[in-house]
């Protein structure tokens, strides 16, 4: 009998299911400590928007920002009292600008309900649309906060964007689902460095960038393994595969005994 070519699908199917095991190392691990809807919409958007840089390194900052936070970091926005973040700093993100982001995320809950209202009452089914909108809504003519609310771009991929959505959006073992507007069919892949070098990798993308077009044109080749569901390989793609086998973009012979995607991959 002949053997079956491998797939992706097929390489997921059989590697892929514990996905809890790889978000053990990811910053959605900080919304499953909140079990209600509210707080984890808010502790997605701050785990999201802060995960760049080292994983060590982010998760560490964020373990001191949601201590400050307590345990309810809707209740904590919506008292106001942002004093205790004086001194906190991440990376490029001095304290005025956490601190103005706490003050930013307050007024979206006074005014739309929370972060997914804001998107809902914009949303036309592009996500970046409803990005631009809502900024403009909240920095008429400002330069403040471009990093957390990015002003419009065509390349930008807005990979931690993305990511939140992911979350937010899909429903399984990792991604807890609590919004119902936005299709996930219809979701993009976060681009990270580690997905844009196995995109690359796996001939996905020609792009020489990690732009929003390489962004789409991976989200387009997991949608010929799961058209319903592209981004349910997400996690599994950028744990066991761009970090758990170093993945640097190049099919060499080394990748032979350390990628689960060798026999999917392009020579080059």
């Amino acid at each position: 009998m002949q053997k079956k070519p491998a797939t992706l699908k097929a390489i997921f199917d059989t590697h892929g299911k514990r996905l809890f095991d790889h978000a053990i190392n990811d910053p959605v691990i900080f919304i499953r400590r909140y079990p209600g809807d509210r707080d984890r919409e808010i502790a997605g958007f701050l785990a999201s928007q802060f995960a760049y840089g080292k994983i060590e390194t982010f998760k560490a900052f964020l373990e001191k920002l949601f201590g400050l936070m307590g345990a309810s970091p809707y209740l904590f926005l919506r008292k106001g009292d942002f004093s205790g973040a004086r001194g906190f700093y991440y990376r490029f993100q001095k304290d005025r600008e956490i601190i103005l982001l706490f003050r930013t995320l307050r007024r979206i809950i006074d005014e739309f309900g929370g972060i997914g209202a804001m998107l809902r009452h914009y949303y036309r089914g592009d996500l970046r649309e409803a990005l631009w909108a809502a900024r403009e809504r909240l920095f008429p003519g400002s330069d403040e906060l471009t990093f957390f609310f990015p002003k419009p771009s065509r390349t930008n991929p807005l990979k931690r964007w993305h990511l939140y959505l992911r979350w937010m959006v899909r429903k399984d073992a990792v991604d807890v689902g609590l919004w119902d507007f936005i299709d996930r069919r219809d979701l993009v892949v976060p681009l990270d460095r580690h997905i844009y070098k196995i995109g690359r990798c796996a001939g996905w993308t020609r792009q020489r960038t990690p732009s929003y077009r390489a962004a789409l044109d991976i989200t387009e080749a997991l949608k010929r393994s799961s058209p319903d569901d592209p981004l349910k390989f997400d996690l599994f793609l950028c744990h066991a595969i761009g970090i758990g086998a170093r993945c640097t973009g190049k099919r060499t012979a080394a990748c032979k005994n350390r990628c689960l995607l060798y026999k999917i991959t392009k020579v080059r």
